[in-house]
């Protein structure tokens, strides 16, 4: 059996527990046998640094080093291969970045690299590695002839038309069965994993131009009632979780599946009192729906519209309509939810009346909506439409090579409430000038972040206020 090593390298803005992709992957591989290690460099609490990883990876000594790869953190991956490449027989590199780019990767000293869903893949690639460990040409041949797999020999097209993205995904092991690989310590000062999240789907129907989301694709995968209660379940019971993100882009997309689920939860002995969160476009959910919803648990529902402006909505192939979202906000609200939109500024072509429209949608919508998703200036990332469409006029080929573009902020974690609240009122992005905004159209971007986050400060005030009063 295979050592494996998997790393996430630094990301501008650290993450409260393990990645949730990472989980699939480090599980698939202990459901084979094989040996797995994680190490986190964007965990919450983690005061490390390149130097410190390099000497964990070496006394772990791999096998092979999977490294996940976003946009945000390609460069610094990049920038750990020299120092790994004596470390393990084979480095792989996967992820939402790697899927688009699997060449950039290569070029910066990747054996291979992984296109699209990687848990079948791993498993064959960790199957390889029973090859001679002195002989590295029949490992590399072996592993780039497997489906989804690019390395510096593969012929062209290869790995990217077939790939071994899993059918079945109740056959996939579940995530939090890796929990044990992770150092539980880099995420809560209790030494506790509080859950990533889970994922009932995959895929979005959805064909927004903005989107990134590229590794599961547009084709719309869901697991059944039974499995995803037994995921729940067995987190309540290992791990004491009584709280569950669901990240699907498009968790209320078939109303069968949501209903039975809903049903499933309420049936439930073990999961009795369990609250859960999700995400929807508002066009995806009635009224009876989020009735049926707040039921079995949901207590808080995002909902992304991005544009109160019909011609940027229709430009950016959104394929809803404010008042879809202005129904469903309210229709959530008067059930008890939480409510919480999503929008984004500084679309290109997007000029001062269509952000006006947008900023009056957002405080008619205040009314009903407890939070704003803070910030939201467009960024354009390789491999969406909005990217193919403007790179050549903007000259932003490649921007996230460049680590001035990829600027580390302010960590939220120790600051006061005031603090973390006024850091939300600027975004970063704006700054880097994508798309070379008029002074006009900055300004009134700008207004519209200072918007969500003073909006939601007065939620969380208001929170603060009844708390006090009650107790």
């Amino acid at each position: 059996m295979a050592r494996v090593l998997l790393i996430l390298p630094h990301l501008p803005q650290r993450m409260g527990a393990p990645y949730l992709g990472q989980q699939y992957i480090a599980a698939s591989l202990l459901a084979r046998g094989h040996e797995v290690k994680c190490i986190d460099l964007s965990a919450l609490l983690y005061k490390g640094n390149d130097d410190d990883a390099v000497a964990e990876a070496e006394r772990f000594g791999p096998d092979m080093i999977g490294m996940t790869l976003f946009t945000y953190n390609a460069h610094r991956g990049y920038a750990l291969i020299p120092r790994l490449r004596k470390v393990a027989r084979l480095l792989v590199a996967g992820g939402p970045h790697v899927t688009v780019l699997p060449h950039e990767a290569l070029v910066h000293g990747f054996d291979a690299a992984v296109v699209g869903e990687g848990e079948l893949v791993v498993q064959r690639i960790a199957a390889a590695l029973d090859a001679p460990k002195n002989l590295l040409t029949p490992l590399l041949a072996a592993v780039g002839a497997i489906p989804g797999v690019l390395t510096k020999d593969s012929p062209v097209g290869h790995g990217t038309a077939v790939d071994l993205s899993p059918d079945d995904l109740d056959a996939l092991p579940f995530p939090h069965t890796s929990y044990p690989t992770f150092d539980a310590s880099l995420y809560s000062p209790s030494g506790l994993i509080a859950a990533g999240g889970m994922m009932t789907s995959r895929g979005c129907p959805a064909r927004c131009t903005f989107c990134a989301n590229y590794v599961t694709g547009r084709g719309y995968r869901f697991r059944s009632t039974d499995s995803i209660l037994r995921e729940m379940e067995s987190l309540s019971e290992r791990w004491k979780i009584t709280n569950f993100p669901f990240w699907d882009d498009a968790f209320t997309a078939r109303r069968p599946r949501l209903e039975a689920l809903c049903d499933g939860i309420l049936a439930s002995d073990e999961l009795s009192g369990a609250t859960w969160t999700c995400i929807t476009p508002g066009n995806m959910v009635k009224p009876f729906d989020l009735e049926r919803m707040r039921a079995a648990g949901c207590v808080a529902i995002n909902f992304g519209l991005e544009s109160g402006d019909y011609n940027v909505l229709k430009q950016i192939q959104k394929g809803q309509r404010p008042e879809q979202v202005k129904a469903a906000v309210k229709a959530a609200k008067s059930v008890g939810m939480v409510t919480i939109v999503n929008f984004m500024f500084g679309f290109p072509g997007e000029g001062v009346a269509e952000l006006s429209n947008t900023l009056r949608l957002m405080e008619e919508l205040s009314v009903d909506t407890d939070y704003f998703n803070t910030r939201g200036v467009l960024v354009p990332f390789p491999g969406t439409q909005i990217y193919d469409e403007t790179v050549r006029d903007y000259d932003f080929a490649g921007w996230w090579l460049d680590p001035a573009k990829v600027p580390d902020e302010a960590a939220i974690f120790g600051l006061s409430g005031e603090d973390a609240m006024t850091l939300a009122e600027v975004d970063p992005t704006l700054a880097l000038d994508f798309f070379r905004y008029p002074d006009d159209v900055r300004e009134l971007i700008a207004r519209c972040v200072r918007f969500k986050a003073r909006h939601n400060r007065k939620t969380i005030e208001g929170f603060q206020r009844g708390y006090g009063a009650a107790a």
